[in-house]
């Protein structure tokens, strides 16, 4: 009888890097994290990530913003993408994020020249730096058990309350945003606001994944 192939990933029966985060590049040449195993012993394939669709959606943010943020930014892909373009030049850009484990990643890998990172609440963070010059990257939690982990931060009571809030409190601002979320979140599709899908440039389990983008932004006035 032929041995038989391992063609996953196989785990480590002791942690390993949940205590400081192992920076690796991924395939489309974004840093993100690698960490062998979570507590309930499966291998943590990371948040669920902006990685496929996060140039697209750079090309998304108009160039005269002065404040780029992302209240909660996980491993920063869109950031990544977008300080590559050489027409967007922001004043300031905020990385955000609950969790000890990802602020102690984005210090390590992002905090330089114009880039700041914070560890506020979602709805602190778009208080202090709402403005008309500010664009806001929000990409909340789309599923309760991707948290699940002692170095994650998940503070509401259900993924539908963390969408409620980001509704009631973009009706409020003055700055521009763009929320991503699972293509059939009804709580974004019935919210009053622009919406569209961006595809995933790579395929997962068959498919090239949809982005749900609800936002307040022209995009017919919008560069891409």
């Amino acid at each position: 009888m032929m041995p038989q192939k391992w063609r996953g990933i196989k785990t480590t029966p002791i942690s390993k890097y949940e205590d400081k985060a192992k920076t690796i590049t991924n395939r489309l040449k974004q840093k993100s994290i690698s960490l062998p195993r979570i507590d309930d012993g499966k291998r943590w394939s990371g948040y669920a990530g902006l990685a496929g669709t996060a140039k697209k959606l750079a090309a998304l943010i108009p160039t005269d913003c002065r404040y780029y943020v992302e209240t909660f930014a996980g491993t920063a892909k869109v950031y990544q993408e977008l300080s590559k373009r050489k027409d967007f030049q922001p004043q300031e850009y905020i990385l955000n994020d609950k969790s000890r484990f990802i602020v102690d990643w984005l210090l390590q890998n992002f905090a330089t020249g114009n880039t700041k990172i914070s560890m506020q609440d979602f709805t602190e963070c778009i208080n202090t730096w709402d403005s008309e010059n500010t664009v806001f990257l929000i990409d909340p939690p789309w599923f309760r058990g991707s948290y699940d982990q002692t170095f994650s931060c998940f503070d509401r009571p259900s993924v539908k309350t963390y969408d409620t809030e980001i509704v009631n409190i973009c009706k409020k601002i003055q700055g521009k945003f763009i929320i991503t979320s699972r293509k059939e979140n009804k709580i974004y599709l019935q919210s009053g606001f622009s919406t569209k899908l961006v595809k995933s440039v790579y395929v997962v389990s068959g498919k090239y994944p949809k982005v749900l983008v609800t936002t307040n932004i022209d995009f017919k006035k919008t560069k891409s």
